[in-house]
């Protein structure tokens, strides 16, 4: 491969080469549950692997860099649109990963371009090609040559730049850096979004899909929701309460079966009483005990990057009238753990994704519980676990 590298790098000496090793590409490869969909997932590998590639490049030549986005909010960005940013001094660079084979255009999202807290100085064009273990850096634009000269694409939101007017000599882009030339020009302003009209348009974008929603609404809010980091966020963890709330297996019995002594299809789906034949399943007892309470337990495992924490989620109901039930949520240590993890969290989570009402585990904690709250038979809900990244929603049919 340094051979085809040399040979490359001697056919293209303006354009920058660079090596891609199994162990990079391993390394780049994101957790499935921090992302909505597989697209968001396709991004976050390419532009991640494109992102630790060039930053190595310029550590080698002693180029001084900072990343102009955390790693989580690289992770909002990237679940859905393309593209990474990355400041050299008083400049910062767009670079633009594609799969794309050919060399025709620099083809750029409308968010890297128009948006206030987005829009960069230059623009490079870099080529990943995985099978190969190849990535290719081979021409840049400014913003000022996107705008006035690129062809801007309604269809998919995107400025296009025919290859013919990128600059081809990334040396150009140090020279650039030293002179300090301003070379952005300027953009429409956007709207200010009242909370309540943000928070209904990212629920409008938040059902589940394979596809990223940058084009289901018009650019302007979906530019305001994104150029605001809070919003943003919450459009982030929205999509993530959601795709996780479509991807729990759907119960196969209702909770009022538990007051009529059908146990079957609950016991298929894990649950059981917390004390089995096999031994506790929490290291405490139930305290969900009442004279009408019937309680049920499921072990949780959540599985995180450097340890698994099994812990047991609590559900308890209490027949009333007119065909309501009071539901009691818990969670306890599982056996062979005296407390709860700290920073878990327990919540009620509607089925649009909203949060909403969440307790979290303290350092000591030997159970966390949600309000009681009574409901109709027929209703659905959702109880989610959290910690860290990992979360594991529960479905429930009163």
């Amino acid at each position: 491969m340094l051979l085809n590298l040399e040979l490359l790098q001697a056919i293209e000496p303006e354009s920058i080469w660079l090596e891609i090793a199994p162990a990079e590409i391993a390394l780049s490869q994101p957790h499935p549950q921090l992302y909505s969909n597989q697209t968001g997932l396709s991004n976050a590998k390419l532009n991640q692997l494109c992102l630790n590639k060039f930053q190595a490049w310029l550590t080698e030549r002693e180029i001084s860099f900072t990343l102009s986005f955390t790693a989580a909010e690289l992770t909002t960005i990237w679940d859905v649109v393309t593209g990474c940013a990355i400041e050299i001094g008083k400049i910062r660079l767009i670079l633009i990963p594609t799969e794309i084979a050919d060399r025709d255009e620099l083809s750029v999202p409308q968010e890297w371009v128009d948006l206030p807290n987005w829009l960069g100085d230059y623009y490079l064009n870099v080529q990943v090609d995985i099978e190969s273990g190849l990535i290719n850096i081979w021409g840049f634009a400014s913003h000022q040559i996107l705008k006035e000269q690129g062809e801007y694409n309604p269809r998919d939101r995107s400025y296009s730049l025919d290859s013919d007017l990128l600059v081809s000599n990334l040396d150009l882009l140090w020279i650039a850096e030293d002179l300090e030339l301003n070379e952005r020009t300027t953009i429409s302003p956007l709207p200010q979004l009242s909370l309540e009209s943000a928070l209904n348009l990212i629920q409008q974008v938040s059902i589940p899909s394979p596809y990223s929603p940058r084009l289901q609404l018009d650019f302007a809010s979906w530019g305001a929701i994104l150029n605001n980091p809070s919003l943003r966020n919450q459009l982030y963890q929205t999509r993530l309460q959601t795709a996780a709330i479509s991807q729990a297996p759907v119960p196969s019995f209702r909770l009022f079966d538990w007051v009529r002594d059908e146990f079957a299809n609950a016991l298929a789906d894990g649950w059981q009483t917390w004390r089995s034949n096999e031994g506790s399943l929490m290291s405490g007892a139930g305290v969900l005990r009442g004279p009408n309470t019937i309680e049920r337990a499921k072990l949780i495992n959540l599985q995180l990057d450097l340890r698994r924490e099994t812990v047991v989620l609590l559900i308890g109901v209490i027949p009333e009238h007119n065909e309501r039930m009071r539901v009691l949520v818990q969670v306890h240590p599982g056996a062979g753990s005296t407390c709860l993890p700290p920073q878990l969290q327990l919540s009620y989570v509607d089925e649009h994704g909203a949060i909403l009402r969440t307790v979290t585990a303290r350092s000591n904690d030997l159970l966390i519980q949600l309000p009681a709250y009574t409901c109709p038979v027929g209703m659905e809900f959702n109880i989610q676990l959290q910690l860290d990244s990992e979360r594991v929603i529960e479905r429930f049919m009163v």
